[in-house]
């Protein structure tokens, strides 16, 4: 038996050699193992992949929709003529709207940020079954 440096220094055609002359036996039904192992491997990933993508962009397209659905709102019911104007100064009334946006815009990026530590979360222990599953 050689040692693993002998081994590292040998070139591949002398590698190759030394495989054909050892008549070491192969498990029987080794290399559909492997394959079927490799296939396994490859479904989780595209599959991980997957979710990933689809997670990746639904947040954002969810709170885009609610905000346009929002904003429609908003310009119905302002074109609506059975609406009557509270405030006579349109300054006040404009810093009025301004704030209302800024409060929506605070509760959405915390409600962004905890689903944002939510999907890390989710990662992590993805990956953590993966490693228990190898």
């Amino acid at each position: 038996m050689k040692r693993i440096e002998d081994i590292e220094k040998m070139s591949l055609e002398e590698l190759e050699v030394a495989a054909v002359e050892s008549r070491v036996a192969v498990p029987e039904g080794l290399e559909d193992r492997i394959r079927a192992s490799l296939a396994a491997k490859s479904a989780v990933e595209e599959k991980t992949l997957a979710e990933k993508n689809r997670r990746g962009w639904l947040p954002y397209a969810s709170v885009a929709v609610a905000a346009s659905l929002a904003t429609a709102f908003v310009i119905y019911r302002i074109e609506d003529s059975r609406l009557k104007d509270t405030y006579n100064d349109p300054y006040l009334a404009y810093a009025q709207v301004e704030d209302a946006f800024q409060m929506i815009s605070d509760k959405m990026a915390v409600g962004m940020d905890l689903a944002s530590k939510a999907d890390e979360t989710a990662e992590k222990t993805i990956e953590i079954i993966n490693k228990t599953t190898e």
